[in-house]
This record gives structure tokens, sequence and C-alpha cells, in this order.
């Protein structure tokens, strides 16, 4: 090891007296400075404003065009060892007690040093970002250093893998071509998932392997603040294998061809021991997490969900077709990759819903959406066995107004709404609900109860007519009473009382009733003690008009609540014949009219908006009731009314099928980089002229010095 650091020494000093080879760093420093002022220029446009630390990240991991770039001078750097051989230099260096290992070495940290002290001046890039973001905005030193820090690593294996490829040429312009070359292979490997469309839906292995070992995927991943040890370690095994390999292949001529053979073999075996190293250490060692939100890592409740997953989850990422969603896209794959790495029962894949109009359709309908909204926008579909979960992408975040009012997604709650997924799929315990008959209720050959039983299916839930509920059979998870016209007995109440005092669940679903019939839940005692009241008249809101007699819709009236999570501003329910409910603690509205709706036929309980759906919870026992049973007799197909997704989700939660994730919404940076046109010139001058111009200067300066 002595012997290489004295070689790297030497050949330092001869870099360092180069007038080429600062020249070309001058002209890298020009190039990052034209990348950097772009990226500046789009990420700072006050149309779309981009987050401080998103500026950096990008910068880091940069554009094809740049690394091509980068690339090249890597190349360049790595021909220095072909010039020595021009020149006479190595065969001086191992005429003396030198190996070939040790010069190889000795140059390379040369060129490592060297490109370095390249990448030295860009840190003058977080002076201009310091100055041009606003007040209040911070920048997040740890990814910023291991941004560098992985530049100079993946630098590091790339020097060494352009060495070899130029090991045998003698003359540098050969060399940078050949180093070029394995570069730009490398790197393009890297992208194929991006250039072959549909590669990631049939080959999802390769395309996993391919993002973990690639130059801009690994140096990304950096940038971000994760430090993974399995990435350290392959670029260490990729260095020395490499490094390893220009030994053998320096010795051309002046080695028997059998130590030659020998060598190039020890020299494989190692870059296959440490690929496979660092398989090994990705599943043994978790990811450092060096920034500041600890936003990659997963949340204590996420770990726990995912340990407890005991089979295989595949969960399919649909891409949005819409723009201004791609961050949270890329969000959301990137939490997912976190839980695979976590839990290999989770498999990732990508699907484009123009190659599969009818899973497309089939994806929608479970998760009570327009189609086009599901593919416009994007989602995750979770499976495991017969069971799945729908999630779009939009109900991953809440959107809202950043630091200068413009539209921006404000909260995050991807993981959230993931693990909540995983944990509900996970969930094998047998469950029944207890359907109560002979009180006028709906039979479950209606279509909006058969598609509340369909749904409860893929879910593992099973449907049971029972007779009576004094008592209730211990085999019911919850009870529903689905539009009863007529009380239910006292004895039969006073079992389900007592069913709910010790912990248990009931649906109530309110029939509209005809002419003067008295409104009624079939259980109106039992709600009483729970805070809910049915009262006379029917609903009217002019506001959710449509064509339907006593009917209306509701967009924006959900409360926050898991079983109508994601509701809000984008699904539709439609309500034929509501009852108003007047409710007291321990109930809460669920689901609320407008301010512009009124009770007619009855009188009104307060001023509007009026509660439509109630839930309540008591220790350990819940109730829900939903004023819908006239709606619940649609046809979901035909009218879309979503009252049988409401009712399904409400016996989901009920039965503990949708658990409270213990994982807390993540808040998104509000300040963002916004320039006028003015000061992204002034950036573009400072980068692109300024930085190369000083480091210019100051190199003429030491030459000056250095004469005299």
């Amino acid at each position: 090891m002595t012997a290489a650091w004295a070689v790297a020494r030497l050949q330092l000093a001869i870099a360092v007296r180069s007038p080429l080879a600062w020249l070309t760093a001058v002209g890298f420093l020009v190039l990052q400075g034209v990348s950097f002022a772009a990226l500046v220029a789009v990420l700072s446009d006050p149309a779309r404003p981009a987050p401080l630390g998103a500026v950096l990240e990008s910068h880091f991991g940069g554009t094809l065009l740049s690394w091509s770039l980068q690339l090249t001078v890597l190349a360049a750097l790595a021909a220095r060892a072909a010039d020595d051989r021009r020149t006479g230099q190595w065969e001086a260096l191992v005429a003396a007690p030198v190996s070939e290992l040790a010069v190889v070495t000795g140059t390379w940290l040369a060129a490592l040093a060297m490109y370095a002290l390249v990448w030295l001046p860009t840190g003058l890039y977080l002076v201009i970002l310091v100055v041009a973001s606003p007040a209040g905005a911070h920048i997040d030193p740890g990814p910023v250093v291991a941004g560098y820090l992985g530049e100079l690593a993946v630098g590091g294996a790339a020097l060494a893998v352009a060495t070899a490829a130029g090991a045998v040429a003698r003359h540098a312009v050969v060399a940078t071509v050949a180093g070029f070359c394995a570069l730009l292979a490398w790197l393009v490997l890297g992208e194929l998932p991006t250039l072959v469309p549909g590669l990631g839906d049939d080959h999802p292995a390769l395309v996993a392997a391919l993002a973990r070992y690639a130059p801009r995927p690994l140096v990304t991943g950096f940038a971000r603040g994760a430090v993974a040890p399995a990435a350290i370690v392959w670029l260490a095994g990729l260095t020395a294998a490499t490094l390893a390999l220009t030994a053998a292949l320096a010795g051309i001529g002046r080695r028997r061809r059998a130590d030659l053979l020998l060598a190039g073999y020890r020299a494989v075996l190692v870059g296959v021991a440490a690929a496979l190293a660092a398989v090994v250490v990705e599943r043994a060692a978790p990811t450092l997490d060096v920034s500041r939100t600890r936003r990659n890592s997963l949340a204590p409740g996420t770990t726990r969900a995912l340990a407890q997953l005991d089979g295989p989850v595949t969960a399919t990422v649909i891409r949005p077709g819409i723009a201004a969603v791609e961050p949270l896209f890329d969000e959301t794959e990137r939490v997912l990759a976190l839980m695979a790495r976590r839990q290999p029962a989770l498999t990732i894949a990508r699907w484009d819903p123009a190659r599969d109009p009818a899973a497309a359709a089939s994806a929608a309908a479970a998760a009570a959406l327009d189609q086009r909204e599901l593919v416009r926008g994007g989602g995750v579909l979770l499976v495991r066995g017969q069971r799945a979960r729908v999630i779009a992408l939009l109900d991953l975040a809440e959107v809202g107004r950043d630091a200068i009012a413009a539209p921006a997604f404000t909260r995050l709650t991807i993981e959230q709404a993931l693990t909540r997924a995983v944990t509900e799929l996970g969930d094998d315990a047998p469950r029944t609900l207890c359907v109560t008959a002979g009180h006028g209720e709906l039979p479950l050959a209606t279509p909006g109860v058969a598609a509340v039983v369909a749904r409860l299916a893929e879910d593992g839930i099973a449907v049971e007519v029972i007779d009576g509920l004094a008592p209730v059979p211990g085999r019911c998870s919850a009870v529903a009473v689905l539009g009863a016209i007529t009380p239910l007995p006292a004895a039969d109440q006073r079992g389900l009382a007592s069913y709910l005092a010790d912990g248990g669940g009931l649906v109530a679903v309110v029939a509209g009733g005809a002419g003067d019939a008295p409104a009624t839940s079939g259980v109106d005692d039992v709600l009483a003690g729970w805070g809910v009241v049915v009262g006379a008249g029917w609903l009217d809101d002019p506001a959710g008009a449509v064509e339907l007699a006593r009917g209306f819709r509701v967009v924006d009236g959900y409360r926050a609540h898991p079983i109508v999570a994601g509701f809000r501003g984008r699904r539709v329910t439609v309500w034929q014949a509501a009852r108003p409910l007047r409710l007291a603690p321990p109930a809460e509205p669920l689901i609320e009219t407008s301010a512009a709706a009124r009770v007619i036929d009855g009188p009104a309980p307060g001023a509007a908006p009026f509660a439509v759906a109630a839930a309540a919870t008591r220790g350990d026992g819940r109730v829900v009731v939903i004023a819908g049973a006239d709606a619940l007799a649609l046809d979901p197909a035909v009218r879309g009314a979503g009252t049988d997704l409401v009712v399904a989700r409400a016996v989901a939660w009920l039965v503990g099928r949708t658990p409270d994730a213990a994982v807390p919404a993540t808040a998104v940076d509000p300040l963002r980089l916004v320039l006028t046109g003015g000061e992204r010139r002034l950036v573009a001058g400072v980068a692109v002229v300024g930085i190369p111009a000083l480091v210019l200067a100051l190199l003429a300066l030491v030459g000056r010095r250095r004469r005299r």
C-alpha cells in the first residue's frame, strides 16, 4: 500500500501541473454550471416551484446529458495511464520494485483525487441556493454531504471501470473513447426501464437490480440522504475487481499467459463476490438515513405491519397520465421500495392501463372511482390471494397552498395508507357479518346489498342471515340491520344493546319509507343510547340535485374518518329518501349534506348541514348509522350510487379490517425556490461563467507564483 501511495503522489503532482488537466476541469465546471442553471430555471418557475431539497437532489441525480458529459471527464482522467505508456513513464514505474497492482491503484487514487478537486468548486452552488432561497428555508446538510460522498464513490468506481477499459491502449484518445463507451454502457443499463416501455412489467426483478446498481440511481439515493451499505459494498467490490483486472491486462507482454489468465479469473471472482455480498448486505444491514426529516426510514408502525405479513403481496403501481401527479407517483414508488426491502414477501410491479383496459375498469370499480380518474391520476393495486386493495394516488395526499399561495401537496399519507392496506390484507382471522331479517329488511339479492356482500367476500368477511338477537350469536363479528321498516322485538334490541356494550359492532341502514310511514331504523331504542335519533321527513339538497325522486348527491360532505377516507372532493355518493339524523355524543357526523339542504315534511334537527351518516364509539363498541337504504336498493352499476362502498367500509371498520395505522402523515415543506427572470439569469451567469472564471484565475495566480 505504501508503494501505491507513492505512485499516487507522483501522478497527482504531474496532473496538477498539466494545463490540459485543468482546462478539462474548467470545462467540466462550465458544463456543470449550465446543467445547474437549467435545473434552477425549471424548478424555480413561479408556475411550478420546487422545494429547496428537490433542487439539490436533482442536481446530484442529473440528467442523461449531464451524466454523459460527466462520464467523458471521468474517462479522460482515467486515460492518464495510457499517456504514461506512450511516454515511457509506465515502464519506469513497473521496472522499479513495484507491482502492476500498486501502480494501477496509485494511478487510480491520483485520478480520484483530481476528480474530487474538480467537484470542490461546485460547493459554491450551495451558497447560491442559500442566497436565493426564501426566508426560513434551510438546507439539510445530511443529504448534501451524502450526495458529494455518493458522487465520489460512484466516480471512483467509474474511474476504475474506465481504466480497465483502456488498459491496453497506448494513446490517451483511444483510452478515453474506450473508457467512455464502457461507462456509457453502465449508465444506459440503469436507464433501460425508462428507455424500454413495459420492461418493468415483464421483468420486474431485472429492473430492480438495475435500479440498485446503476450509477444514476446510486447517486440519487445518496442525495436523498439514504446511505445504503449494500451500495457501498457493491461500489467497493466493483472498484477492486476492475482494478485487479486492469493490473492483469497491464501485464500483457510482461507476464506469462497462465499468470495473466489467473489474475483475470481472480478479478472476475472479486466482482461476482461483490455482487453477492451486496445482496446479502442489503437484506441484513438497514439503510442509514442521514436526512433531518428521516424521509428514508419507515415508521415503527409500518415495520411492525410488514413483520406480521406471512404471505406474498403484490403491489402494482399504475403510472398517472397527468404530469402534475408525477412527484406523488415517484414518492409512492420510493416508499414501496423501502417496504419491499424490509419485507421480501412484498413485490412491486408496474402496470400500463392502456395494455389492459378491462383490468383498469375492474380496478376503478373496486375503488369506486371513475376509470378515467384512475388511469389519469394513477394508483396502487395491492393483491394477496383473492383479496385486493385499490388506492388512488390522489388519495395519498392533501392539496393546499404553499408559501406563495400556489396549489401544492401539503401533506402526504402514502406510508400511512400503504401500511393500513398491508395490515388489512395480512389479517386472515375469520369475520362474520350477521344480517337480521323478518322486519322488512332489504333482501341480500338487492343490487346494492349484493354489491356489499361481494365486496365483503373479497375481504374475507362472510355474511349470514340470523333469526334473532336475543342473544347475539357469538360467531357474529358485527350485526347489520339493512332497511328495517318495523321495529325489532324488545328482547332483540336488549340483546343487541348488551352485545354492543361488550364491544360488538352495528351498522344500521335506515329506510326512507313511503307516505306517512313513521321513520324508524328498526333498532331505535338501541341507537338512542348511542346518541342517534332518526328524524321525521326527508332531506332535500338543491346543491346536489340529481334526476332521482327525493334524491341528491354528496361530493364534499365527508368527515375525517377511516370509513370515508379519500372520499372528499373525489367520490360521489347518491342518496334517496334519506332521513335526517339527530346526533348527540358519542355519535358524530360521518357524511353531511351541503349548507343549502332542508327537511321536507318534518322538523329540521337544527341548521344545515344535516347528517346522513354517523359513527359512534364507546369503549370497544362501535355503531354506524346510514340513512341510505333506498339508495342501497339502486343498482350501483347503473347509478354509481357509492352507498355500497360506504356500507362495506363501515362493516370493515366495525370488524377491525380498517385498523388505524400508527403511522403519522408527512408534512411537505411549504417553502419553494421562486426566482424572477432576472434572478435566474444572475444564477446562470455565476454558475456558468463566474465560478469557472474564479477557478481559472486562481490557477493562473498559482502558476505565476511558481514561475517566480
